[in-house]
């Protein structure tokens, strides 16, 4: 997933508190840096599988 380019904007789409809340007692021992890395992973994984759907 690294060769994907994230938009922009993605970081403002699902702040992190929201996605700690998403993930519950997984997010607990988590840094901010590896919620951000699992949110901008999913949001790419969401997409990918959008084009996909779409074709």
């Amino acid at each position: 997933m690294d060769d994907t380019v994230e938009p922009q904007n993605a970081r403002d789409v699902l702040p992190i508190t929201c996605c700690r809340r998403l993930l519950g007692d997984e997010a607990i021992d988590l840094t901010d840096a590896e919620i951000e890395e699992i949110r901008r992973h999913a949001h790419v994984l969401a997409h990918t599988l959008l084009e996909v759907f779409l074709h």
